[in-house]
């Protein structure tokens, strides 16, 4: 939360906080939006029915673009039109809960489906192969796919390395020494999970190759294999160790090695009965909002008192809320993306260095923004980023490309009640430091392990989500048991704050301008990514891949290392 001041005059305060923006059908979204704005212009003399169409279209908008309170507002006008006093008492019910709660982590189950019942037709919305579509509910906001994948996929081909892969991953080396260095190491997820059910049968441990997913140390590929009823992931591994702080780290690059409990957690998150996301966010309670705005108010800041002036805003808005969703709460997963959330935020606000590159938000702050004189919210937040994945022409071989975590931002108005307004924008500081920590995140997580550990996370997340929503586990003839949720499998409890410190920091310029900024998450909804046509290309040297990475003359085994020719 930025408070930016002139000495003795020029109040400006912004709030860091995640926030996601729909993700919507364009063209669809383009159109809507100008047929109400030209309608705005008109008498309301629309006929009954006609206004109720036109406020129902309202809501599914506000919807599509995250804002769920005003949906509802719509939705309930929109059925006092007509006279249906029961969808009105719903949708007021929803906005009243919405209200009192600010929009933060509300019950939205209820009136999400109001909005499908009552903002038809349903095409827009994510399918999951039936006639109905799902939305997701996100923080203040809902996430709204696109158009679900089925024949969106773009058909576009090269010559580059897939099919190689897809040859290796077939054809495999005579190596069974898990800590060998590998450059394509195969793990066989149906057997993998054969073998846990088999380890729990007879009581036996899990044993440490099968618990760091026998040292793969990033997912690349993504195999399906019918005929021998293998869904596989792939990727370099080697030896590992323990750190310091007990985590499983490659001795070779000191990169974490991906996790069994992440795997199966991250499976039940993208199963059917499953969330299909996951989140963190890190937010002040709203008492101390109101604390800070007015105290900011009174406040004169000047040079000599910013430090201490910084420390008091600390103090005033205190221990904030951790609040994770789509995840278990005890959960590995939420360990790391509550750590790398907090962690980005110190790199933004100059608490921590980032890595070469990188620059805080005072580094990139201009006079605009220090001057700025409305009250704004700053929000950073992580969410997936990768630049394609490339398919072969069959669809059984994958490999995820470019950079697996991006930071976004946006500026939010900060009302006089401490409820925010989406802008859609961020300014140019803003928008550059969320620039900047993408292009160099792999940098960072070359140094620091809760990076790396998040885009492991990230490659797990992405590689479930396409075995559920492109039916891959059923194409394989796979049925997963031991790592669904109804499944023995548990994973182990993980300590993980429910409170987290606030965090601040303040800068002097030149021409007397102080920025005071605060610290207040991780999104990660793969269907923004599976849905996206642009995500796929087609590419026919990835089945060359696949064969080299078949399971064919490995039974019994769960893990084998493709041969390198």
């Amino acid at each position: 939360m930025p408070l930016s001041f002139k000495p003795v005059s020029g109040l400006r305060l912004r709030w860091s906080r995640l926030f996601q923006r729909a993700v919507i059908a364009a063209a669809i979204s383009v159109a809507g939006t100008a047929a109400l704005q030209a309608g705005d212009n008109q008498p309301n003399s629309l006929p009954p029915v006609l206004q109720s169409s036109k406020l129902r279209l309202e809501a599914r908008l506000a919807a599509e673009q995250g804002d769920f309170l005003q949906a509802a507002v719509a939705l309930e006008q929109a059925a006092l039109v007509v006279g249906d006093r029961e969808t009105a008492q719903k949708a007021g019910a929803g906005r009243q809960q919405l209200e009192a709660q600010g929009g933060a982590m509300a019950d939205f189950q209820s009136l999400m489906t109001l909005i499908m019942e009552q903002t038809a037709p349903p095409a827009q919305w994510i399918m999951r192969g039936d006639e109905t579509g799902t939305m997701t509910p996100y923080m203040q906001g809902v996430f709204v796919g696109a158009p679900a994948l089925a024949g969106a996929m773009a058909m576009t081909f090269d010559n580059s390395r897939l099919s190689t892969a897809a040859e290796l991953a077939r054809t495999a080396n005579s190596n069974s020494d898990v800590l060998e260095t590998s450059a394509l190491r195969l793990v066989s997820l149906p057997r993998l999970e054969a073998e846990i059910a088999r380890l729990q049968k007879s009581g036996q441990p899990i044993p440490a190759d099968a618990a760091a997913l026998a040292g793969l140390t990033e997912v690349q590929f993504l195999f399906v294999f019918p005929d021998s009823g293998d869904v596989v992931i792939g990727g370099p591994a080697g030896a590992w160790a323990q750190d310091e702080k007990g985590r499983t780290v490659s001795t070779a690059s000191g990169r974490p090695t991906l996790q069994l409990d992440d795997l199966v957690t991250l499976s039940r998150t993208f199963a059917d009965n499953g969330r299909g996301f996951f989140m963190c966010t890190i937010d002040p309670k709203p008492q101390q909002v109101q604390a800070v705005q007015q105290y900011a108010s009174r406040l004169q800041l000047s040079a000599r008192n910013a430090r201490q002036e910084t420390q008091k805003l600390e103090e005033l808005l205190g221990l904030q809320n951790v609040t994770v969703a789509g995840v278990p709460a005890d959960s590995r997963v939420a360990s790391v993306i509550v750590d790398a959330d907090y962690q980005m935020k110190l790199i933004g606000i100059g608490r921590r260095d980032g890595a070469d590159g990188m620059k805080s938000y005072f580094e990139l702050a201009g006079r605009d923004e220090r001057r700025g004189a409305a009250m704004d919210a700053l929000r950073w937040w992580m969410t997936v980023g990768y630049d394609a994945i490339r398919v072969a022409p069959d669809r059984r071989a994958f490999e995820f490309t470019g950079r697996s975590v991006r930071c976004q931002s946006e500026n939010q108005l900060v009302k006089v009640d401490g409820s925010r307004e989406a802008t859609g924008k961020a300014d140019s500081a803003n928008a550059e430091f969320a620039r900047l920590f993408t292009e160099h995140l792999p940098q960072l997580a070359e140094k620091d392990v809760v990076f790396a550990d998040l885009q492991n996370i990230f490659d797990l997340a992405l590689a479930s989500a396409m075995i559920n929503t492109m039916d891959l586990d059923r194409q394989a003839g796979w049925q997963p048991a031991v790592f669904t949720t109804a499944g023995g499998f548990e994973t182990q409890p993980v300590e993980v704050p429910r409170e987290l410190m606030t965090a601040a920091a303040s800068r002097v310029y030149r021409d007397g301008s102080i920025v005071v900024q605060v610290a207040g998450g991780i999104k990660v909804d793969l269907r923004e990514v599976i849905s996206n046509p642009q995500s796929f290309t087609t590419a026919p040297e990835v089945s060359s891949q696949a064969r080299n990475a078949s399971p064919v003359g490995q039974t019994g085994r769960w893990w084998w290392d493709a041969a390198v020719r």
